[in-house]
C-alpha cells in the first residue's frame, strides 16, 4: 500500500514537472516566434506603427497632427536606413577590429568559440542590413 501511494505521488509530480517543461518550452518558442515575426515583418511598417502609437498617445494628438508626423516619421526612417546602408562597410570594420582585439586576449579554443560568435553576428546583421525598403 505504500508503495503505491509513493508511485501515485511520483508521478504526480512528474506530470507537474513535464507541464513544466513542456510549457517552458512552448512559451520559448512562441516568445522567439513573436521576436522574429516583428523583426522580419515588423520592418518601417511595425516601426513607423510603434513609433505613432506611442507619439499618439503620449502627446495625444489629432488626426491632422498624426498625419503630417506620420510622413516625418516616415521620412527619418527612411533616412536612418540609408545612413545604416551607407556606413555598414565601416562598422564591419570596427567590429573586425574589435573581434582581433578580444581574441589576443584568449585561448585557442576561446579563439575559435569567438570566430562561431562573430560569425552568428555578422550572418544576423547581413539578414537585417538591407531589410528597411521603403
Amino acid at each position: 500500500m505504500k508503495m503505491n501511494k509513493i508511485k501515485i505521488i511520483a508521478g504526480v509530480v512528474f506530470v507537474f514537472f513535464l507541464g513544466g517543461v513542456i510549457g517552458s518550452v512552448g512559451t520559448g518558442i512562441y516568445i522567439r516566434h513573436r521576436i522574429e515575426a516583428f523583426a522580419k515583418g515588423g520592418g518601417p511598417l511595425g516601426k513607423r506603427v510603434l513609433a505613432m502609437k506611442k507619439l499618439s498617445a503620449e502627446l495625444d494628438l489629432t488626426p491632422s497632427q498624426r498625419l503630417e508626423i506620420e510622413k516625418i516619421v516616415d521620412n527619418t526612417l527612411t533616412r536612418l536606413h540609408e545612413f545604416r546602408r551607407k556606413h555598414h562597410p565601416e562598422l564591419e570594420k570596427i567590429f573586425d577590429h574589435a573581434v582581433l582585439a578580444i581574441k589576443k586576449h584568449l585561448n585557442d579554443e576561446q579563439k575559435q568559440k569567438m570566430d562561431e560568435l562573430s560569425e552568428k553576428l555578422k550572418k544576423r546583421w547581413c539578414r537585417k542590413k538591407f531589410r528597411h525598403r521603403p
